[in-house]
């Protein structure tokens, strides 16, 4: 008797290891499922160009991924709820992203300027957290290699690097051929979303009554129409339109 006692316990043990990897095996694999449909409703923004709020979102759901796998049965409910608000409140920043320039500067912040007009800026270079020799090795997977040769270096809102090389140490040699190339100037942002920047204005020595005026040479009658406009190093206003079916 004790014996088959004993055969039954391990027989009833055995058969919940079983229960249970079964259990986890479904678990994981609507975990999969659940991940697979909220991150394809986020479309692919978080492959082609990560920020770091995206990186926390796809941590968390990653999370919760893990915990509906491993959690009890009263868990999977309040876990799918939960990757459903949190991908919901993802799509409500995307959009809010696209409609809004000021949400979007808050969430994205803003371009940082490390090297200007040849110099380096150490202000810069804290507030973006790079060491010298950080933005050195940048440098290099951009193919400079003396940072002499650096008119312009932006930090961008995703972490790469763009660099804007000196008028004479651009491609075609032109300092060797003696040609003459006009000086570099960024490209200021006048308009964006249909809203006037009004300190771009201001840096880009410009007032609203010449946007205003150059908007309506161009058959523009309101700020509200333009999508994205720009002043240049040539001083000509660059203007993109919404398009119609875009404002509808």
């Amino acid at each position: 008797m004790p014996q088959t006692k004993t055969i039954f316990l391990k027989r009833g043990a055995l058969r919940i290891m079983i229960q249970e990897i079964v259990t986890t095996i479904l678990k994981s694999i609507a975990a999969y499922v659940v991940l697979l449909v909220f991150g394809r409703l986020m479309g692919r923004k978080m492959l082609s160009r990560i920020t770091f709020f995206d990186f926390l979102i796809g941590v968390t759901l990653g999370a919760l991924a893990v915990r509906m796998s491993l959690g009890n049965e009263s868990s999977l409910l309040m876990t799918v709820i939960s990757a459903a608000v949190i991908t919901g409140m993802a799509l409500l920043t995307d959009q809010l992203n696209l409609k809004s320039y000021l949400f979007r500067k808050i969430e994205e912040g803003e371009p940082i300027i490390l090297i200007q007009k040849g110099e380096l800026r150490y202000e810069s270079l804290c507030q973006a957290k790079i060491s010298v020799s950080k933005l050195l090795t940048l440098l290099r997977q951009k193919d400079v290699f003396d940072i002499g040769d650096v008119d312009y270096a932006i930090i961008e809102n995703d972490g790469n690097l763009s660099v804007l090389l000196k008028p004479e140490k651009l491609p075609l040699a032109a300092g060797e051929l003696e040609i003459s190339k006009p000086e570099n100037k960024l490209a200021v942002d006048l308009i964006v979303d249909g809203k006037i920047i009004p300190e771009n204005l201001g840096s880009a020595g410009r007032t609203k009554e010449w946007l205003l005026q150059q908007l309506q040479c161009q058959g523009i009658h309101s700020p509200g129409e333009v999508l994205y406009a720009s002043v240049g190093k040539t001083d000509e206003l660059y203007v993109a339109p919404f398009s119609r079916r875009g404002r509808s």
